[in-house]
Parts: C-alpha cells; sequence; structure tokens
C-alpha cells in the first residue's frame, strides 16, 4: 500500500478513536424548554430551558421528551445529543407560529398580507444567533402548514403576479438582486391567496423558516430527536456522525439564495461534496418524509483528492419524499467519479415522487442521478419502493442497483433520462428488461402496479411497510 495511502488511513482511524474517547468522557447535560431555566447547572434535577445555553463540544446532552425546541442544534463537536424522560421523541422546530388573528391584511385579488418582520405577531422560531444573518433571512419562507388539519400549501409564486390559486403564496418586499432573487434582508411580507380571511380558516397556521434542523456537526451521534418545520434541510453538513432514530417531517421550500437563478431547495438528510467532504456518516432507522426535495442526498465537488466515502443510509424509511435517494458528484478536475463503501440500503421507500410542494416533473422518482460521468462505489440495494418510477438520470450514469424491489405504476414509466432523452414506459415485461439492461447487474424485481388496484396497495403495505402503515392511513385519510 502506498505510504500516502496509509497515512491517510492512520489518520482516519485516530480521529475516530479520539472522537469516541472526548464523546465518552463528556459532561452530561440536560435542557428541557418546558421545566428548565438557563440559570441551571444542566443536571438532571436542573435542566437548562434552552439548547443555546448548553456547550458545543464534549458534551452528552439530553433533551426532554415531549418538549418542543424552537431552535437547531448546531457547530456541535465529539457529542452525543439524545433524549430523556417519557413520551414523544424531543422536537427540534423551525415553524414561525402566527398567534395575532387580526395580523392578515387584504392585498387585492383575493391575495391577504402578513408582516413577517411584526415580531409580537409570531411564535416559534426566531432564527439561530449562531449562524451568520439567520434572523433577516429567516423569511424565507418554504411552505405554510396548517397543524390542526395536516395540510402544507408548498406552492411559492415566483412572483406576486404569479399567485394563481387559493393556497399559493409569495415572499417578498420587492427588492430584488441583479439576477432576480431577493435580498437577504427582502423577505419582510408574505402573500397569501384564500377565499376569505385566513384567520377564519386557521386556528395557528406555521411557515417553514429557512434554517436546518441539525447542521455542521463533527464527531458526534445524534439519537431519539424529532426535526420539523424547516426550510432548509433536516440535517446538512456532518463530518463523521452518526444518526439513529430521527423523525425528520415537512422540510425544505426556501430560495437557494447563492444560486443564480431562482431555485428551491431543501433535503432530509444532505451530505456535501467540498474540498471538506462531509465524509464518514450514517443514518439508519430514521423516518423522512415530505421533503420539498430527496429524503437523502450525497452531492457537491469531487477530485482526485476529496471524494465521497463511506456514507451509508441503512434501513430507513422515506414517506412522500420528492424522491428518497439523489447522488450528485461534479468532479473539479475531469476525473472518474469515485464513491468509496458509500450505499443506500435495506430503506423502505412509500409515495416517493408525490410532492406535497406541488412540484411536478420526470424527476419525481425513487432515485435520481445527476452524475456527469460514470461512477463506482456506490450502492442501491435490498430497498424497497412503491409507487414511484425507478430512476432519473440526467445523462445515463447511475449506480450498482441490486437486489432491490420495485413496484411502479402502470401509467407511469420506469426510467428517464434528458440527455440524450430516453424514456422506458411501465407496460409490460420488455420495459422491465429494457430497464434491467440500462441498470445492469442485478436491478432486482420490478413489479407493476394498477393504481386503482386498493387490494394489491393493501397487500404490499402489510407485506413490506407495516411499521410504516399508521402513517400511510393517516396520509389517505387526508
Amino acid at each position: 500500500m502506498p505510504a500516502a495511502r496509509m497515512k491517510k488511513i492512520s489518520a482516519k482511524i485516530l480521529l475516530i478513536l479520539c472522537a469516541a474517547t472526548a464523546s465518552a468522557a463528556g459532561r452530561d447535560v440536560y435542557v428541557s424548554s418546558s421545566e428548565g431555566d438557563d440559570s441551571n447547572d444542566g443536571s438532571a434535577n436542573a435542566p437548562l430551558r434552552t439548547i443555546a445555553a448548553a456547550p458545543r463540544e464534549n458534551v452528552n446532552l439530553f433533551l426532554k421528551r415531549g418538549d418542543v425546541f424552537y431552535e437547531t442544534l448546531s457547530n456541535f463537536k465529539n457529542s452525543k445529543i439524545g433524549a430523556y424522560g417519557e413520551g414523544a421523541k424531543p422536537r427540534l422546530c423551525g415553524f414561525k407560529i402566527l398567534k395575532n388573528k387580526g395580523a392578515w391584511k387584504r392585498a387585492g385579488d383575493g391575495l391577504w398580507e402578513l408582516d413577517l418582520t411584526a415580531d409580537a405577531d409570531f411564535a416559534g422560531y426566531k432564527g439561530d444567533k449562531r449562524q451568520k444573518n439567520s434572523a433577516r433571512i429567516a423569511n424565507n419562507i418554504g411552505a405554510i402548514y396548517d397543524a390542526k388539519n395536516d395540510r402544507l400549501y408548498g406552492v411559492l409564486a415566483k412572483e406576486k403576479s404569479g399567485i394563481k390559486n387559493d393556497g399559493d403564496f409569495w415572499v417578498s418586499d420587492g427588492k430584488p438582486r441583479p439576477n432576480g432573487l431577493p435580498k437577504n434582508d427582502a423577505f419582510t411580507k408574505l402573500y397569501f391567496k384564500w377565499g376569505k380571511n385566513p384567520s377564519e380558516s386557521f386556528d395557528a397556521p406555521a411557515f417553514m423558516t429557512h434554517s436546518f434542523g441539525i447542521r455542521a456537526a463533527r464527531n458526534c451521534e445524534f439519537e431519539n430527536i424529532a426535526i420539523t418545520g424547516f426550510g432548509a434541510h433536516g440535517v446538512a453538513l456532518a463530518w463523521n456522525c452518526k444518526f439513529r432514530n430521527l423523525d425528520i417531517d415537512l422540510i425544505g421550500g426556501s430560495l437557494l439564495l447563492t444560486h443564480p437563478r431562482w431555485v428551491r431547495f431543501g433535503n432530509g438528510v444532505e451530505f456535501w461534496m467540498s474540498k471538506d467532504p462531509c465524509n464518514g456518516n450514517l443514518v439508519e432507522n430514521c423516518s423522512i418524509s415530505r421533503t420539498y426535495d430527496c429524503g437523502a442526498t450525497i452531492q457537491g465537488y469531487t477530485s482526485k483528492d476529496f471524494r465521497p466515502e463511506n456514507i451509508r443510509f441503512i434501513g430507513n424509511r422515506f414517506l412522500r419524499c420528492r424522491q428518497a435517494f439523489e447522488h450528485w458528484t461534479n468532479p473539479l478536475d475531469g476525473t472518474e467519479t469515485v464513491f468509496e463503501n458509500c450505499e443506500f440500503s435495506n430503506n423502505k421507500c412509500f409515495d416517493s415522487g408525490v410532492s406535497e410542494f406541488g412540484t411536478k416533473g420526470e424527476n419525481n422518482t425513487a432515485i435520481l442521478s445527476y452524475e456527469r460521468l460514470p461512477i463506482k462505489g456506490l450502492s442501491i440495494k435490498n430497498n424497497v419502493s412503491w409507487g414511484a418510477p425507478v430512476c432519473y438520470s440526467s445523462g445515463g450514469n447511475v449506480a450498482e442497483f441490486r437486489n432491490n424491489t420495485f413496484y411502479v405504476y402502470k401509467d407511469s414509466y420506469l426510467y428517464f433520462q434528458p440527455n440524450p432523452r430516453e424514456k422506458i414506459p411501465a407496460r409490460g415485461d420488455a420495459d422491465i428488461a429494457a430497464l434491467k439492461r440500462k441498470l445492469g447487474g442485478d436491478a432486482g424485481e420490478i413489479i407493476l402496479a394498477d393504481r386503482a388496484d386498493a387490494a394489491f396497495r393493501e397487500k404490499i403495505i402489510d407485506g413490506h411497510f407495516a411499521d410504516m402503515k399508521p402513517a400511510i392511513k393517516k396520509f389517505d385519510a387526508r
């Protein structure tokens, strides 16, 4: 083995050992939003009230079950974060909640206006003081949520004149940047189309703020946490971390202000590739649902010196994400795209492509690939998917598919690629054979389903998705 490679491996082993030692020796700190006080010492009998008051490094942080924290878990190092007490998982919440029903003002043409800067009218999330400009850009709203009826209004217009239907909205005060996007401080007014005063229909509408549930974590473990209402990502920027038993729901939809065009974003869990790649991460036994974009993704820029390594999504449940899993890497030096020990395996994906944000297109699929070059080292295996096309590939470059089971509606398609254009419909055995040739290897089993066959759907739910059945039935009943 080359000396440089051996040095790299030794450094990784040392980092892992140091992280484990630091975490094990960390101080225990308890936080309760309902019973705590930031003047307390953070012990089990005298918990802190806010996460913001807790140390960020070498800590075993416990959040009280049943409590809601309108905060983020950001910039933790060498720590373990979990739950204590009894009841529901502690919830990180990015919702900005309207408490003043009189705040809605008529704005003509069936529109109603809210002043998002009127802090006294709102409860909930106020921004993360540890993140630059967080308070100013929090009003970059991703969607509006009616908690009472579990209903999401996620159709965001590009401009005020683009608001067409009841439930559509737009946020800005008309101060665009040269590229047409609003300035960071321009998110002041929200316009919502509704047939009558929204206060007559919504008790306390919640607005998904531009924020992250968990962000910038190194050598940490997160377990038994719920994350909801963040307009950016549920989890983003993590290095050598483990995420287990997380519930991530209602994520994304905010504008991506770093993009040169008008683009929305928001993933359940995103590991970004750069010169400091988000490697060494495990996501296991998590539930991820209702995301603007994908449930889980590995994406960004690679080179011969940095690439995705040791990133695994294992045994998770995805429900109504635009895509269950996405991968794209853009090699900066034109080299081949190489993953090392990366996998998306043993996951259950139900109703991928069903977007509650109103997004449509051929890229609403179970698996999404934007790879420019052929790839190796990434496996998609032993997964089960219901109701979505199998794969969208921008240029025909996909990961290794092995031993998966895909149930696809006959009126849909199996595979789509725009360049060069190729579409494999979902009509019969010949199409299934064509897909297997495209994916190569042992792609697994593809079964065509009749969308109207409720009995067959119920059979598959009982056989493959029994642990997801309560959530599926909840959505079905709406």
